[in-house]
C-alpha cells in the first residue's frame, strides 16, 4: 500500500503535469490527475466488458439485440454506475463548512474533481438522480418490458424525481449560483459569468423540454385505465 502511495505522487509530482494543469487554469487539480485517469480507464473497461455481463445475466433477451442497441446498453452501465457514484458523493458536500462559507469559491479535497464552484456542481450533480430511473425505463423496454407494470412504477419515481431534482432544486439552485455571483464573483470574469448563464440555461431549458416529452411518453404507453388497474393492485 505504501509503494502504490508513493507511485501515485511521484506521477503527481510530474513536471509536465504539473505544468499542463498550471497552463489550463486548473492548478489544483495537479494532485488528482491519476486518480481522473484511472477512473476514466475504469468505465472504459466497464463498458468494453458490460455486454458479456449483460449476456450472463439477461441471456437471449439481450444476445437477440442488435450491434447498436448492445452499443447503447453498455453506454448505459456506464453511465448508471457513474449516476449511482456521483449522486452519493454530492451529498455530502452540501454539509462541508468550508463550501458553506463560501458557496463560490470555497475548496475541499472530498471535492476534488471539481476545482471550481464546487458547491454548486454537487447541486447540478444531482439531476443524475434521475438518470438512474432513465436508464432503467430504457433497459425495460429493450427487455420487451414496455407497458408493463414494473415500468409504469419506475416512470412514476422517474418522474417524480426529474422534477424535483431538475425543475424545481435546479432553477431554485440556478437562481442563487447567479445571485451569489452577482454579489460575491469578484473572482469570476465576465467572460467565464456569461457562460455559466449561457450554459445553465440551456441545460434548464432542455431539462425543461424533456420533462414534457417524458409526461407525453408516459401518458403514450400508460393509457389511464392501465394506470387506474395498477393502482387498484398496489
Amino acid at each position: 500500500m505504501a509503494s502504490l502511495v508513493a507511485y501515485y505522487q511521484q506521477l503527481v509530482d510530474l513536471p509536465a503535469a504539473q505544468g499542463l494543469c498550471a497552463l489550463v487554469g486548473l492548478p489544483k487539480l495537479a494532485p488528482y490527475w491519476p486518480a481522473l485517469l484511472g477512473l476514466a480507464g475504469f468505465f472504459q473497461l466497464l463498458r468494453l466488458s458490460s455486454n458479456t455481463l449483460s449476456s450472463l445475466v439477461f441471456g437471449a433477451k439481450f444476445d437477440k439485440l442488435s450491434v447498436r442497441q448492445k452499443y447503447d446498453w453498455g453506454i448505459r452501465v456506464v453511465s448508471q454506475v457513474h449516476a449511482l457514484v456521483v449522486v452519493v458523493l454530492a451529498v455530502p458536500i452540501f454539509f462541508k463548512e468550508e463550501l458553506l462559507r463560501d458557496t463560490l469559491y470555497g475548496f475541499n479535497d472530498y471535492t476534488a474533481w471539481r476545482p471550481s464552484l464546487q458547491y454548486y456542481g454537487a447541486s447540478f450533480i444531482m439531476f443524475e438522480a434521475s438518470t438512474i430511473f432513465l436508464n432503467i425505463n430504457w433497459w425495460l423496454d429493450k427487455l420487451g418490458m414496455t407497458g408493463s407494470r414494473l415500468q409504469l412504477y419506475n416512470a412514476s419515481v422517474l418522474l417524480f424525481l426529474y422534477f424535483t431534482v431538475r425543475i424545481v432544486f435546479g432553477t431554485y439552485m440556478s437562481f442563487m449560483l447567479f445571485n451569489d455571483l452577482k454579489t460575491q464573483g469578484t473572482q469570476t470574469s465576465a467572460v467565464l459569468y456569461y457562460f455559466y448563464r449561457i450554459a445553465n440555461h440551456s441545460i434548464l431549458g432542455l431539462s425543461y423540454y424533456w420533462f414534457y416529452l417524458m409526461i407525453a411518453a408516459v401518458k403514450k404507453r400508460f393509457p389511464a385505465k392501465v394506470v387506474e388497474n395498477a393502482k387498484k393492485v398496489a
